[in-house]
Order: C-alpha cells, then sequence, then structure tokens
C-alpha cells in the first residue's frame, strides 16, 4: 500500500494521477518537439528551396529569422491573453493559426508569401511553450518541476536531431512541401489534446494594461531574471549558428548531400540529449547548485579550449568544429533547464509575463545570431568565433551573476550590522 500512494509537499497523489501526469508530460514534449522541428526541418535543403523560390541561400537563411520574429510577436501578445482567458482558450486557436501558417508554407510559390506564413505560422506555435510552463506550473509540485522542465527542454534538441533527417527524407520522397504538410497534420494532434485537457485553475485576473507594463518592468529590472534568461537563448544562438552555416561550409569537404549535413548538424545535439540523463541524475542525488555548478565548468573548458586554438592560428576542421559544439551542448543540458527554473523562480508574481520573457530573449539572442552568421557561412573560422562570442556572453553573465549575488549579501550584512543585528 505504501507504494501506491506518492507524496509531495502540496498534494498526494495515486497511480492512475501520476501516469495523467506522465501523459501530460509527454504530449507536452511531442508538441513542443513540433512546434521547434518548424525551425530546422527545411534547413538541409535550403540551397534547393532557393532555386525554387528564386531566391538566395542568404535569404533563405533570414527565413528563420522571420519565424523567431513572429514567434517573440506571439509570445508578447498571448502572455496577458493567457492571464485573461487561461490556457485551453488562448493556445486552441493559436495552434489553428499555426495550421494555416503551415499550409501557407507548403504551398507558397515566392520568397515573400513564403516568408508571410512563416511569420503567421510561428505566431501560431510561439503560444505552446507558454502554455507548457503555465501547465507544469500549476500540476506539478516543487521538487517535481525541476525534473520536468529538464524533460521539457530537451524539446529543442530532439527536434533538431530528428527534423532535419525527416525534412530531407520527405524531400527525397516528394519535394520539401511535405516537411510542412507533416507539421501541419501534428498541429490537428496538438488541437485534439488542448481540446480535452482540462484546465487546471481559472485564472481570476482581470486584463490591465498598466499591470502587463508593472510585470514587465519589475522583470527586467530584476537582474538575477535578465540573466537567467539570457543563457538557454545564448546556448540556442550558438548552436543556431552552426546548424543555419552548415549547408554552406559543408560542401567544402562534405559535399552538398543534404543528409549529410542533417548527420552533421544532429551529431552535437546527441551529447545534449545524453548529457540530459546525467543532469536528471545530478539533480535527483546532488541538487540544482551541483548542475549549475558542471554547466559552469564545461562552459568554462570549453572557452580556454577556442581560445588556445584561435590563439595558437591551428586552423579549424570538422572534428574540431564538432567537438566544440558537443562540449557546448553538453554544458548547456545542465545549465539551459537550470536557468529556466530560476528565472520563472525570480518572479512568481508575474509568472506567465517570465516565462513568455524568457524565450523572447531567447528567440532574440538566437536572431543576432542567425544574422550575424549569414556574413560568416562561407567560413569555419569566422563561424567560430561568432559560437564563442555566445559562449564568452554566457560565462560573463553566469560571472555577473555571482558577483551580483555577493554584493546583495554584503549589502544585507551591513545593513544587520547598522541596526546591531547579527546575520
Amino acid at each position: 500500500m505504501k507504494n501506491d500512494i506518492i507524496t509531495t509537499d502540496k498534494v498526494s497523489l495515486n497511480r492512475s494521477e501520476r501516469l495523467s501526469r506522465r501523459r501530460i508530460t509527454f504530449f507536452l514534449l511531442f508538441l513542443n518537439v513540433v512546434t521547434s522541428a518548424a525551425v530546422s526541418i527545411y534547413i538541409p535543403n535550403l540551397k534547393q528551396m532557393a532555386v525554387e523560390l528564386k531566391t538566395t541561400g542568404a535569404l533563405m537563411q533570414m527565413t528563420i529569422v522571420a519565424h523567431l520574429i513572429g514567434e517573440f510577436t506571439g509570445r508578447i501578445m498571448c502572455c496577458p491573453l493567457i492571464d485573461l482567458y487561461g490556457n485551453r482558450l488562448v493556445v486552441l486557436p493559436a495552434l489553428v493559426i499555426s495550421a494555416v501558417g503551415h499550409l501557407g508554407c507548403m504551398t507558397a510559390s515566392s520568397l515573400p508569401l513564403f516568408i508571410s506564413m512563416r511569420f503567421l505560422q510561428a505566431i501560431g506555435a510561439s503560444v505552446i511553450y507558454i502554455v507548457s510552463l503555465s501547465i507544469i506550473n500549476e500540476t506539478f509540485s516543487y521538487e517535481e518541476k525541476a525534473g520536468v522542465v529538464g524533460i521539457l527542454e530537451l524539446y529543442q534538441p530532439i527536434a533538431w536531431i530528428l527534423s532535419p533527417f525527416v525534412g530531407t527524407i520527405l524531400a527525397e520522397i516528394w519535394s520539401w512541401r511535405l516537411s510542412f504538410l507533416l507539421l501541419f497534420l501534428s498541429q490537428l494532434v496538438g488541437i485534439a489534446f488542448f481540446y480535452s485537457y482540462a484546465e487546471a485553475r481559472k485564472s481570476k485576473r482581470r486584463f490591465s494594461v498598466s499591470k502587463l507594463f508593472c510585470d514587465y518592468k519589475s522583470i527586467l529590472k530584476n537582474s538575477s531574471f535578465v540573466i537567467y534568461a539570457l543563457i538557454p537563448g545564448l546556448f540556442a544562438g550558438g548552436y543556431m549558428i552552426f546548424a543555419t552555416s552548415s549547408p554552406f561550409i559543408c560542401s567544402e569537404f562534405l559535399g552538398h548531400d543534404a543528409a549529410d549535413v542533417a548527420i552533421f548538424t544532429a551529431i552535437p545535439l546527441v551529447f545534449y540529449v545524453m548529457a540530459t540523463f546525467a543532469y536528471r541524475a545530478v539533480l535527483r542525488k546532488l541538487g540544482l547548485k551541483a548542475s549549475k555548478k558542471i554547466g559552469i565548468a564545461v562552459y568554462s573548458i570549453l572557452g580556454v579550449y577556442i581560445t588556445l586554438l584561435m590563439a595558437e592560428h591551428v586552423p579549424w576542421t570538422p572534428n574540431n568544429l564538432l567537438f566544440c559544439m558537443g562540449v557546448q551542448c553538453v554544458g548547456s543540458a545542465f545549465l539551459v533547464p537550470v536557468s529556466v527554473l530560476k528565472a520563472i523562480q525570480s518572479c512568481q508574481n508575474a509568472s506567465h509575463v517570465g516565462a513568455s520573457t524568457v524565450v523572447v530573449f531567447r528567440n532574440l539572442v538566437m536572431s543576432l545570431c542567425i544574422t550575424s552568421g549569414v556574413k560568416f557561412n562561407e567560413s569555419i573560422t569566422a563561424m567560430m568565433a561568432s559560437i564563442f562570442m555566445t559562449v564568452g556572453t554566457a560565462l560573463v553573465l553566469i560571472m555577473t551573476r555571482r558577483i551580483i549575488k555577493a554584493r546583495v549579501v554584503a549589502r544585507q550584512k551591513i545593513i544587520l550590522k547598522k541596526h546591531g543585528l547579527k546575520s
């Protein structure tokens, strides 16, 4: 009988409820994988698409930026709507919009139409991650949240590993357009899931522009939130420089085969997925602090290694490139879920706005990285310099966080000393 009850700080659950939570976690992961796959599913086919849509490779890379800007726009809009109407009534129409965008991408005959449909699809898809974090926050206890967020953060690497292969296979079967048909059908699965989803709680807040402004102002003034919220974007940005440049730099040593590009870009993410399971083991046994320290240590090793290679003027090879990206992915597997959780915890009074801002930051950093990477898509050395900047910025942010924390503790000690109190 003891094994049939799972006790947490908040609730006691029987086995059927636990299975229900596992089912919810699975579907949230699935839906986030699908929406994220829209970013990378056509990357191996960028050259072929540029020919068919009568444009250049650089402009085709910018279609990914259009998607990220659409997500940015949608996430700013969805927060007040979730507060006003709840998760279900916001995510269902958003998925319909996303499905229409996928159909538009599939039938597009020109670059402007394709970009417009990418933007529309991204606005609808932007809600999924925010709603997922909201459901996790409402459904799971504090101890469970860190592990579930770790699982949820697998959505991007899983999507970026699998989707290029899927896109390559579908292009061989018919055309790159088949990829967007598959994404459209996947959105229908999401609509069916959320249609049957029972809201855990209804929001009692009324929408207020002034309240929304105050929420954004409060979280952006929170240095802890800003630092933690930027770290996931730096990982994603560094990887997207690598992924979007690969179809062009790979031609130097792999040829023009889309399948080779897909394999090349997927290898580092395999390390991310494996490291995520290691993160979960560390989390269970040693806690969040140990996970963060491991992530910082791995990132530091990567920064030193890249610095040494550049100082010694060692020529960049595919092996060097894959090693650096693999190490970055391992470090990020430990730091990203910790950063997301810490960021949301630091703004409990505005959790929806905080969750949205985390992803908005991610999109902004990724857009900047891809835009800079467009200029370097024919040079491995220049591309690695861009990735190094993202790694270096992450390390600076982490150290800044530690300095801010130390200053806050020192200030508190001074105040207590003035009042004659012990710390």
